[in-house]
């Protein structure tokens, strides 16, 4: 396929969201921008997510495997909790070798992906010359 052939793909991500934007037909949200880029592309009236919290939901998305499948189901685990003093040791999810992100199938075809601001890391906002924190959730390096 060539470049000319290849559909342009715009995957916006965003949280706690709901149907209350003028595309939906809410009549108090003044939302513009969002209601243009829903009437020149798609605009989805049916939900279903395989988690009931935010990253869980998001590795599955983004791998194509249920969360639970691949360690990422726990929410936050890397992080100690001052009111559970005797919660089990953080660990960090590791997901395995053979699992895939859609994103590097994109790469591979030739398609620019970025994550621009996109953590989930429990920390102040870091501005863009702020340095990145490892192994914090902050994958804005990848390319």
């Amino acid at each position: 396929m060539t470049i000319k052939e290849r559909p342009n793909i715009l995957w916006i991500s965003f949280e706690d969201t709901n149907p209350f934007y003028g595309c939906y037909g809410d009549p108090v949200a003044r939302t513009p921008n969002l209601d243009r880029l829903a009437s020149e592309g798609c605009l989805w009236t049916n939900a279903f997510s395989t988690a009931g919290v935010c990253a869980p939901a998001r590795s599955a998305i983004i791998t194509g495997v249920y969360s639970i499948s691949v360690g990422t189901h726990h929410m936050r685990t890397t992080h100690t909790n001052k009111f559970v003093p005797d919660m089990p040791t953080p660990y960090s999810a590791v997901v395995p070798h053979y699992v895939r992100c859609f994103t590097e199938y994109l790469r591979a075809a030739g398609y620019y992906c970025t994550n621009n601001f996109k953590t989930d890391c429990v920390e102040p906002f870091l501005r863009l010359e702020q340095p990145l924190l490892e192994n914090r959730g902050n994958i804005r390096s990848r390319s």
